[in-house]
Order: structure tokens, then C-alpha cells, then sequence
């Protein structure tokens, strides 16, 4: 799945081209509650990455060899 990002600094783009691995694992990140995941980001509050995207994005941490180790994305 190669999902065109519609939002944030590489709107326009897929999600293949984008070469910022933290961003991607931004977007790939698991839904946690507030108990366990507190955001030092007010836009994390409030906005919610895109299912489609978000899965798209865990497809290409895949790809360059990322693997989801508890809460994070380890090369």
C-alpha cells in the first residue's frame, strides 16, 4: 500500500518517498493511552494519523528493516 500523505509538512507525497524514518515512525505509532503514552506535543492530542496511513507507514518501517519492539520502532 502506498498512501499520498494529505496532511503535515510532506503532504502530497507517498509514503515511500518520504525519507525522515522519524516521521515515519511517527506516523506508525501504536494508539496508546494516557496512562502509558503522555505527548510533550499538543498536535498529538488532537489529531489522529489516518488508519490507512499509519498502516502504510508500519509497511515501510518494514521494508528498511524496523521492527515494533514494545512501544518502539528498532532498527
Amino acid at each position: 500500500m502506498n498512501k499520498i500523505i494529505e496532511f503535515g509538512k510532506y503532504k502530497g507525497q507517498k509514503v515511500s518517498t518520504i525519507e525522515d524514518d522519524y516521521y515515519l515512525q511517527w506516523l506508525a505509532k501504536p494508539v496508546y493511552s494516557s496512562k502509558f503514552y503522555k505527548s510533550l506535543h499538543s498536535a498529538d492530542l488532537s489529531f489522529k494519523v489516518p488508519w490507512e496511513v499509519s498502516v502504510a507507514a508500519r509497511e515501510e518501517l518494514d521494508k528498511r528493516g524496523y521492527k515494533l519492539v514494545g512501544t518502539r520502532w528498532e532498527k
